[in-house]
């Protein structure tokens, strides 16, 4: 039975801002295309999942990851380094994965609704409560689990389970949601958790196991399920 969902927030439930982004390379005096950054954000995320298996910082990951992404968007190498100081403090101000689908919040509701209780459990840099009162999903979460709070980040399995601790539940009483499948899916497995890509753009195309495109499409097929059988 389920009785807790597990999300990730960047690009599971929040995801990146690419006008954003854009509009800060803007700001420098160049210019990028959002639509090209959507298409090539792929090869950014299986750097990022390479780069953590590496064991390089949550930090050095975030910002080549977006060094990748300008990259790949048709800026200079050294051009998309000397973005990453304003774009880190663009995202202080407020987190560049604040993008929410609009079927999201909806969809959350349903299945709160129906009795399972929602969590969190990010790599992320402690301050998940304001991006999360900024898109208005606050009020849905009942627990996160923060890396930066935590001192260890997926695709470790220590912080699944302590996510389980808090929330007093077994593994097979809750599923994981996330977009990395070597960080997400592997760590949640690890802990003995089922896990499922949220993967809208395809960039994953190759991915064996189960694979969604997005949260309110996983939600609604669990929520038709348990229908049918009550039924």
């Amino acid at each position: 039975m389920l009785r807790v969902l597990l999300l990730d927030v960047g690009n599971t439930i929040a995801f990146l801002d690419v006008h954003g982004v854009a509009e800060v390379v803007r700001d420098e005096g160049h210019h990028v295309d959002p639509a090209r950054l959507r298409e090539v954000e792929g090869r950014a995320k299986r750097r990022y999942e390479a780069l953590l298996r590496e064991g390089v910082s949550h930090e050095e990951g975030w910002g080549l990851y977006l060094v990748t992404l300008l990259e790949e968007g048709g800026l200079d190498p050294a051009l998309a380094r000397a973005m990453i100081a304003p774009l880190r403090r663009s995202h202080d101000r407020l987190n560049l994965w604040r993008s929410v689908p609009a079927d999201l919040p909806p969809a959350l509701d349903r299945i709160r609704a129906a009795g399972v209780r929602l969590a969190i459990v990010s790599n992320s840099e402690g301050r998940l409560p304001e991006l999360l009162a900024h898109v208005g999903l606050a009020q849905c979460f009942e627990t996160i689990v923060d890396s930066h709070h935590e001192g260890v980040r997926k695709p470790d399995p220590e912080i699944f389970r302590r996510a389980l601790s808090r929330l007093g539940i077994a593994p097979h009483e809750t599923v994981y949601l996330g977009d990395i499948p070597g960080v997400d899916v592997a760590g949640a497995n690890a802990a003995g958790i089922d896990a499922v890509l949220v993967d809208p753009y395809g960039f994953y195309d190759d991915f064996a196991g189960a694979r969604v495109p997005s949260v309110a499409s996983w939600i609604d097929a669990y929520l038709r399920g348990v229908a049918g059988l009550e039924g």
